[in-house]
C-alpha cells in the first residue's frame, strides 16, 4: 500500500470520527436550543434538523469515499472507463435512482415547507398516525394501533394530508347514533348533551358542536354528538367512549326499546 493510498485510508478514518464527534456535539446543541423554543416551534426546529444532519452526515461519507476510491489504481481506472461511456451512465443511474433521489428532494422540501412535523398527527389516504421520524427516503408514522408505516417522501409531498395538530392541536370526538325514526328527537337530544357534557378532560372553554341530525331516512334517524378534546389522541379515545355511553343511556333510558316497539306495533 502506497503513501497516498494510507493517507486516502485515514482521510476516510478521520471523517467517520468527526462525523461521530460533531453528530454528538450537535446533538446536545440542538437539544438546549429546542428546549428554550415554544412548543409549537420545537417539532419544526426538530424536523429541519435531524434532516440537516443526515444529509451533512451522508455528504461527508460520500466525499471521503470518492476520495479513497481514487486512491488505488484498480478502482481509478475503472472509475475511468465508466466515465468514459458517461452518456449511458447517466441514463442508467438517473432511471433507476429517480424514485430515491425524488424521495430526497421531497424530504428536503417537506422539512423547509413543513406540512408535517415530527410529532404531528395526520391522515394520508387511508392511514392515519403521528410522525416519528422524517428520514432521506421515507417518513414513519406510529399508528393508534401500534403500528410502524413507511411512506415514502415523494408520496407523501404529493398527497393530499390532513394534519390534524399544525394550526391547532384540540380535536374534536364525535359519536354517530342511529335510531328508528319514531324515537322522540327532543328526548334523544337531551340524552346526548349529557353524555357529551359528562366526557371527562374535554376543553371547557370552547363551546362543542352538540347534538344534531345528520341524516334522516326511511330506516332511522341518524343524530351526532361531539366534543372537543385537547389533542387528536385524547378525540379519538373519547369519541369511542362516547359512543359506548350514549348506546348505553339510551338503552337506560328505554329510548331505543320504545321506538323499536312503537314500529313494530300494528
Amino acid at each position: 500500500m502506497t503513501r497516498h493510498q494510507e493517507v486516502a485510508l485515514a482521510v476516510l478514518a478521520v471523517a467517520l470520527v468527526v462525523i461521530f464527534v460533531v453528530d454528538r456535539i450537535m446533538q446536545r446543541i440542538g437539544g438546549r436550543v429546542a428546549a428554550h423554543l415554544p412548543v409549537a416551534d420545537q417539532a419544526v426546529f426538530a424536523t429541519r434538523y435531524r434532516l440537516l444532519r443526515r444529509t451533512s452526515e451522508a455528504v461527508v461519507v460520500l466525499i471521503a469515499a470518492i476520495i479513497v476510491l481514487w486512491s488505488f489504481d484498480s478502482t481509478r481506472s475503472a472509475a475511468q472507463t465508466v466515465l468514459a461511456s458517461s452518456a449511458v451512465l447517466g441514463l442508467v443511474v438517473g432511471f433507476a435512482a429517480r424514485s430515491t433521489l425524488a424521495n430526497f428532494v421531497a424530504g428536503v422540501m417537506i422539512a423547509i415547507n413543513q406540512p408535517v412535523r415530527l410529532g404531528d398527527r395526520i391522515g394520508i389516504g387511508d392511514v392515519e398516525g403521528t410522525v416519528e421520524d422524517i428520514g432521506l427516503a421515507y417518513t414513519r408514522l406510529r399508528t393508534p394501533d401500534n403500528r410502524r408505516v413507511l411512506i415514502p417522501n415523494e408520496e407523501l409531498a404529493n398527497s393530499r394530508v390532513t394534519n390534524m395538530t399544525i394550526v391547532d392541536p384540540v380535536s374534536l370526538a364525535q359519536a354517530r347514533v342511529t335510531l328508528p325514526p319514531t324515537a322522540d328527537p327532543g328526548r334523544v337530544r337531551a340524552i346526548l348533551d349529557e353524555q357529551a357534557e359528562a366526557v371527562p378532560g374535554r376543553v371547557a372553554d370552547r363551546p362543542g358542536p352538540g347534538t344534531a341530525v345528520a341524516e334522516v331516512t326511511a330506516e332511522g334517524t341518524t343524530y351526532t354528538v361531539g366534543v372537543w378534546m385537547p389533542d387528536a389522541a385524547q378525540a379519538a379515545a373519547a369519541a369511542a367512549a362516547l359512543r359506548v355511553a350514549c348506546v348505553t343511556r339510551l338503552h337506560e333510558e328505554g329510548v331505543v326499546a320504545e321506538a323499536a316497539d312503537e314500529v313494530a306495533a300494528p
